[in-house]
């Protein structure tokens, strides 16, 4: 924190520190009396960029006459300084153009997690929180028997984030109470936080229904392209909703059978006929909304098969499961 003096209230000399009225690394004499005044000790608390502050009050701190910092509104409640999600430095445009996407420029989608499970099978991975991350329950199973336990694959799990930067040993795996049948959506806890920078930045969770018929979306991933083999730079692609009718019955006549049901919605093909493909499952569909300059999860894809074969990409809707998101994460 960094604070302010000035007249006004008594000096409550046991709410005055040094270190609290000056900036890191410096010290401060005790403030000097000024003639028919007094000294009133402040204390507000900044966040450091990328982060933002949290509170009932406006950060601002007064030394009460019981010797404790206290805020107007908050009481002695301290504020939380929480990472900012859906803010990417250089944010992917509709203009620019991964069966055959675009190479994501540096730090346009900081959300996206690359998961690495036994025998190297890669995954898609989508960054909430310092310390959260949702993919798909499929996942975790690669290169593991169904019988495998939680405990069993989350030893055997390598995240990496931004440029490559590994995110470190997951803690724990929360799979969605309604895996594998209704579903396909789990949640990693990593044991340590993470670092939010340019680099490395959440996504927002959608509050609202973004995922309508003809709106777009960024999908960004690290699954095969045309050549059927992994990029080795991040790719994204521009894809539209699709109408959950038709992709309901295009797959009721089709040999692949994805999970479809309310917690679900359907993702097209681009213009030039690109789409997800297998190593996606588990990035998010994303939103930008220009109200807020900012971008939001509208979903997980879950089924990431369609490459050049299918016509539509399944994805679990972020609305749907919100709730058991924010539940889960504040309960571990």
């Amino acid at each position: 924190p960094s604070a302010l003096s000035r007249v006004g209230l008594p000096l409550a000399s046991r709410c005055f520190t040094k270190d609290s009225l000056c900036a890191p690394g410096q010290s401060c004499p005790v403030p000097r009396w000024v003639e028919h005044g007094q000294v009133e000790h402040l204390a507000r608390y900044r966040c450091d960029p990328y982060y933002q502050l949290r509170s009932r009050g406006d950060g601002l701190y007064r030394c009460s006459q019981q010797h404790v910092w206290v805020n107007e509104a908050a009481g002695e409640v301290l504020p939380i300084c929480e990472p900012v999600c859906g803010k990417p430095k250089n944010p992917a445009r509709q203009v620019q153009r991964i069966i055959g996407g675009m190479m994501a420029a540096k730090n346009s989608f900081p959300w996206q997690g690359q998961l690495l499970s036994r025998h190297n099978h890669t995954a898609g991975a989508t960054l909430i929180s310092d310390q959260w991350l949702l993919t798909t329950g499929r996942n975790l199973y690669l290169g593991h028997s169904e019988n495998s336990t939680l405990e069993e694959i989350a030893p055997t799990l390598r995240l990496f984030l931004g440029r490559e930067t590994p995110a470190g040993a997951v803690e724990r795996i929360v799979l969605h109470p309604e895996f594998p049948g209704a579903v396909d959506l789990a949640l990693l806890k990593l044991k340590h936080k993470v670092p939010i920078g340019e680099a490395v930045m959440p996504i927002c969770l959608a509050q609202q229904d973004y995922a309508k018929v003809g709106r777009v979306g960024f999908v960004s991933g690290w699954g095969w392209t045309v050549l059927l083999e992994h990029p080795k730079q991040l790719k994204y692609v521009l894809l539209p909703v699709a109408d959950s009718g038709s992709c309901q019955a295009y797959y009721q006549a089709h040999s692949l059978q994805p999970l479809q049901n309310n917690h679900t919605f359907c993702v097209g093909m681009s213009e030039l006929r690109e789409s997800t493909c297998l190593g996606d499952a588990g990035s998010a569909f994303a939103i930008h909304d220009p109200e807020d300059d900012t971008w939001y999860a509208a979903g997980i894809l879950s089924f990431d098969r369609s490459c050049l074969a299918a016509r539509y990409g399944v994805y679990v809707r972020v609305l749907s499961v919100l709730d058991w998101i924010k539940e889960t994460m504040a309960a571990h």
